[in-house]
């Protein structure tokens, strides 16, 4: 019988698993700061040289990301799995999105809680006030993600969170279709208002339509293929 022997676990990687697992659950939210490495470290009972190597490591995994002088500020909600980290077609993924987002904006609208439309209403209204196309796209891939999070299953947030980031290039060309930004913003308010209305077909129909609208302004012949 060949069996493998159980690896003993570094104090810095169980704060690792803990600071990863805070991430994942919202309790620190992207763009978030972090505790500095003394609150940490009093926190999680250990050396701040700990807590230096933990924070390494999660940066390491793109979750977070640290500046000299400022701290560390949460980069993503989730760290990208090895699924998507391939080279694809625009067509490919774009159908990926299709397959996996619409039946999903349809069971949000099923399952929503009162606090999922409290925050998928803050990112609409965060969305139509941000100027900066760079960080309007992150707005709204985190709103796609919180339609992901409406449906009660964890899985599928992280595989919204995995496809827009691998799609993060053509959707800031996208951003760039004149009136594009007002258009994105109206699609949004008629997903969620189908959404809150627990209206499942509806609210496929208006994610359908907005991603076809998203798919045709990222291509720069103006047509999906």
């Amino acid at each position: 019988m060949k069996v493998v022997p159980v690896a003993q676990r570094t104090a810095a990687e169980h704060v690792r698993s803990q600071l990863v697992e805070l991430i994942e659950s919202g309790e620190f939210a992207v763009g978030q700061r972090l505790p500095s490495e003394a609150e940490l470290a009093k926190s999680f009972a250990v050396s701040r040289s700990v807590i230096r190597e933990a924070l390494h490591s999660v940066n390491a995994l793109g979750l977070t990301r640290s500046y000299a002088g400022k701290g560390t500020f949460v980069d993503a909600q989730f760290a990208p799995s090895q699924l998507l980290t391939g080279k694809y077609l625009p067509r490919d993924l774009h159908e990926v999105r299709r397959t996996l987002e619409v039946p999903l904006a349809a069971l949000a609208a099923e399952r929503r809680s009162r606090a999922d439309l409290k925050a998928m209403t803050a990112l609409l209204e965060k969305f139509r006030a941000e100027e900066n196309p760079s960080v309007r796209v992150g707005i709204d891939a985190d709103f796609h993600v919180a339609i992901a999070t409406a449906t009660a299953n964890p899985l599928f947030p992280r595989l919204v969170s995995e496809l827009r980031t691998v799609l993060q290039e053509q959707a800031i060309a996208a951003t760039a279709v004149p009136g594009r930004a007002a258009q994105a913003a109206d699609e949004h308010d008629a997903i969620l208002a189908a959404i809150s209305e627990r209206n499942a077909h509806a609210a496929a129909e208006a994610m359908k339509l907005h991603l076809a609208a998203a798919e045709d302004a990222g291509n720069p012949h103006g047509r999906r293929k």
